[in-house]
């Protein structure tokens, strides 16, 4: 890539994957790693997607795409599987993937099972399979950053229709990074979480445009008058990845604009 001021030289030849990366955080946190010098591994279901993701990267950076369901064991073995081929070690991964429980989209006690499932999977179970296939391979290494996305609905309720299963599974991913964080913390394994407000990802800069009370709605939430870029969050992950914070195990870091301040 083209020579350049980096913020964390540490991540130069290092391996970094990014599940959920074609879009919005996932993708600026790809773009992130790439421009430290990182091998950069982006997962997710749609290939069309990545393929116009995969443009935006320099056309020297070590950027690759492998499909994935992180809501299936199987697939995300056979992820983790390929990254161990290709490149023998994993230094960092960020579980960004997730998807809301379908066109049921409902107050917790008009809700289908079916869509609380699909959301808990999507969001909660996906990030334990990433981790059950990622530790070892860490472990072999003593070394390694798991970021864990978790929300502000990680830690407070969420009104919303949909928002019970969401806000349980962010509340989940939580219980389920602090659990890990402890548990692996004296082997060279760190774990942490992130937990963006709201952010000007792709369907959310949609839906804000085409509904003006959403936007301003939204926006009133925020104390500091705007929403997080994609960027910001990514800022957040490249820093709990590096050498720099080292001592961050567990604890999570909010980034919301002072949401909940």
């Amino acid at each position: 890539m083209t020579e350049q001021i980096r913020r964390y030289p540490e991540m130069r030849g290092k391996v970094a994957l990014v599940t959920g990366g074609t879009s919005g955080i996932g993708l600026a946190t790809a773009q992130g790693f790439a421009r430290e010098g990182a091998t950069v591994v982006v997962s997710s279901r749609n290939e069309a997607r990545a393929r116009e993701a995969l443009k935006t990267f320099p056309s020297d950076a070590a950027v690759s795409w492998i499909g994935g369901d992180m809501s299936d064991g199987k697939s995300v073995e056979r992820l983790i599987a390929e990254i161990q081929t290709r490149h023998g070690r994993l230094d960092y991964a960020l579980n960004n993937g997730g998807a809301i429980g379908g066109e049921d989209i409902a107050l917790i006690g008009d809700m289908s099972e079916e869509s609380w499932r699909r959301t808990i999977d999507g969001y909660l179970t996906s990030v334990f399979l990433c981790m059950r296939h990622q530790l070892p391979l860490m472990l072999k290494a003593q070394a390694g950053v798991i970021v864990n996305v978790s929300s502000i609905y990680g830690q407070r309720g969420h009104s919303i229709p949909g928002g019970g299963a969401y806000a349980a599974a962010k509340h989940g991913v939580l219980g389920l990074t602090n659990s890990a964080a402890r548990q692996y913390a004296n082997t060279g394994v760190r774990i942490t979480a992130v937990c963006p407000g709201w952010v000007e990802t792709p369907p959310i800069a949609e839906w804000m445009q085409a509904d003006p009370a959403f936007a301003a709605a939204i926006t009133g939430m925020t104390p500091r008058g705007k929403i997080a870029a994609p960027d910001e969050v990514a800022n957040t992950v490249l820093f709990l990845c590096s050498d720099a914070a080292s001592a961050m195990i567990g604890s999570p870091l909010v980034v919301d604009g002072g949401y909940l301040a």
